[in-house]
C-alpha cells in the first residue's frame, strides 16, 4: 500500500495480473498479465509470479519483478506500468534459471521493503539467499551479502526450499534486517540431500529453521542459530514474520501433534 496517496497494489495468483486500487475514488485499474500466463501457463507460457511489491513512499512508485529478471515500475504520476531501463535482476551471483520451468522463482526477488532513511528498496533473492539493495533513482542494484544461515554458507549449497523465504523485514530500530531462513540437517556427519527436482512451491526436503539478522550500518550478519520447540520438533512451513516494537519476532508454523498437523505461533527475542 502507498499509505501517503491511499493506493493499494496487488498481483494476482496464478495469472500475475497487476491491479491498482484508489481508496479516495474507490476505483480500480487492471494493467493485465505481467508475466506471460503466470503459474497457470504451460511450457513456454509458464512464469513464476513475483511475491513482493515494493512501494517507494517518496514518489508513490511500486516495483515488482518477473522471473526473467525485469524490474517493472508503476508510475504514480502517469498511472502506468513500464520496465525499468538500465538495471535488472539477472545477476551471476543469483544463479542460472529457465523462466519457463516450475520449481523456482527464477530471477524474481523474493521479499522486499522500502527504507525511508535512505530511499532504498532492500530485498532478498530467494534461491541464492543474496541480500541486495536497489536504488530506484539511479537505478542500480548492489549485492550486499549472502543472507543465509552459517551451515548453508559452509555447505556451499542452496537451501531446500528453492522459492526462498518470505520472513524478511526491517526491525523497529530502522537498521536491523530480520530473516527466517533454512539450514541443512546433518545425520552422522552427512548432509540430508533433497529431491533433484521439485514441483511448484515444493521444498526439496526437511531442514532446520534459523533466524539471521543483518546490521545495515555495520554490514554485519549474525546467525542466531536453529529454532526448536521444547519437545525437539522443528517449526515447519514458516512463511512470514511480524516484528514488535519491543524487539520480539513473531511467526506462525506447522507442527505435528496427536498424529495430526496443526498451526502454532512462537516468538523470539534476539540477542
Amino acid at each position: 500500500m502507498d499509505t501517503r496517496r491511499g493506493r493499494l497494489f496487488a498481483l494476482t495468483w496464478p495469472s500475475g495480473i497487476f491491479y491498482r486500487y484508489d481508496l479516495a475514488t474507490r476505483t480500480s485499474k487492471s494493467f493485465g498479465k505481467m508475466c506471460a500466463e503466470g503459474e497457470d501457463g504451460v511450457g513456454p507460457t509458464y512464469r513464476t509470479v513475483c511475491r513482493s511489491i515494493a512501494v517507494d513512499l517518496a514518489d508513490g512508485a511500486a516495483y515488482f519483478t518477473t522471473s526473467e529478471g525485469t524490474i517493472l515500475r508503476y508510475d504514480a504520476s502517469r498511472d502506468e506500468v513500464a520496465p525499468v531501463t538500465g538495471e535488472d535482476m539477472r545477476k551471476d551471483y543469483f544463479g542460472l534459471y529457465d523462466p519457463t520451468s516450475p520449481g523456482h522463482m527464477g530471477y524474481n526477488w523474493r521479499q522486499t521493503f522500502w527504507r525511508a532513511a535512505d530511499g532504498m528498496i532492500y530485498g532478498v533473492h530467494g534461491n541464492s539467499g543474496y541480500l541486495f539493495r536497489f536504488d530506484p533513482r539511479r537505478p542500480r542494484i548492489e549485492v550486499l551479502d549472502r543472507l543465509t544461515s552459517e551451515p548453508s554458507k559452509r555447505s556451499g549449497m542452496f537451501d531446500q526450499f528453492s522459492y526462498g523465504y518470505l520472513g524478511f523485514a526491517l526491525g523497529p530500530d530502522g537498521r536491523t534486517i530480520h530473516y527466517l531462513t533454512g539450514a541443512p540437517i546433518y545425520v552422522e556427519g552427512q548432509r540430508l540431500a533433497g529431491k533433484a527436482q521439485t514441483a511448484m512451491g515444493e521444498a526439496k526436503g526437511l531442514e532446520n529453521l534459523h533466524l539471521v539478522t543483518y546490521d545495515l550500518v555495520e554490514g554485519r550478519t549474525t546467525d542466531h542459530g536453529a529454532v526448536f520447540y521444547e519437545d525437539g520438533q522443528r517449526p515447519l512451513y514458516v512463511n512470514s514474520i511480524a516484528l514488535g516494537h519491543d524487539g520480539m519476532v513473531y511467526t506462525l508454523a506447522r507442527i505435528t501433534e496427536g498424529g495430526g498437523r496443526v498451526r502454532t505461533w512462537w516468538r523470539f527475542r534476539g540477542r
